[in-house]
C-alpha cells in the first residue's frame, strides 16, 4: 500500500501471559463466544420448562443439556485461551517485520505467518500491547505487539503506521485512556 509510511519496524520476543490475556479481553473474541453459549443455554432451558407432548412438566434431557452449556460457557473460554497461549509459547522466540506490505512473523529463518494489510481489519491499543486482528485464508488473525518490546522510535513509527493503515482503529472504552 502506497499510503502507508515507508517504515520497517523490526522486533524479536515472547508474550508473557498477561499481555496475552490484556490482547483477548481487548479484542472481544471469547466473550462474544461466552454470551452464544449463554444464550443457547438459556434458550435450552426455556424450551425444556415448556409441558412436553405426553404431559410431563419439564424436560430432564433438556435442561441437563443447558446446565452442561451453562457450564462450557464459564469453563471453555478460559480452557482456549491457555491453549492458544501454550501453542504459542511452544513456537518460542518469534521474529517480526512492519513495513509497507504488512506483517512477517518468522521464527529463525522460517516463515509463520504473512498479513498483508488489506486482510487487517481493527487496530487496538492498550497498556502494555498493540493489536491487530485480521484474516489469513479462512483463519482469524490477531497480531500482538508487546510495548515492551519496542524502542521508542519504532514505537512511534508503528504508531504513525497503524494510524495510516486502512482499517479501524478501536473506538472502546477498555482501550481508551490507556
Amino acid at each position: 500500500m502506497d499510503d502507508i509510511r515507508q517504515a520497517t519496524i523490526t522486533f524479536s520476543g515472547i508474550l508473557t501471559r498477561e499481555e496475552f490475556d490484556e490482547a483477548l479481553a481487548t479484542t472481544g473474541w471469547f466473550r462474544r463466544l461466552r454470551w452464544l453459549i449463554v444464550v443457547a443455554a438459556a434458550l435450552m432451558a426455556a424450551l425444556s420448562l415448556r409441558p412436553s407432548a405426553h404431559g410431563g412438566p419439564i424436560n430432564a434431557g433438556l435442561l441437563t443439556l443447558a446446565l452442561v452449556y451453562a457450564v462450557l460457557g464459564l469453563l471453555l473460554p478460559p480452557l482456549l485461551a491457555g491453549r492458544m497461549f501454550r501453542a504459542d509459547q511452544a513456537t518460542g522466540e518469534k521474529h517480526a517485520v512492519v513495513d509497507n506490505a504488512g506483517f512477517v512473523v518468522s521464527r529463525g529463518s522460517e516463515e509463520l505467518m504473512r498479513v498483508p494489510w488489506h486482510t487487517m481489519y481493527r487496530s487496538y491499543e492498550t497498556d502494555r500491547v498493540y493489536v491487530v486482528t485480521g484474516r489469513v485464508g479462512w483463519k482469524a488473525s490477531l497480531l500482538i505487539v508487546p510495548k515492551r518490546l519496542l524502542t521508542t522510535t519504532s514505537e512511534t513509527e508503528l504508531v504513525a503506521v497503524l494510524r495510516a493503515a486502512p482499517f479501524r482503529r478501536s473506538k472502546s472504552v477498555r482501550t481508551q485512556g490507556r
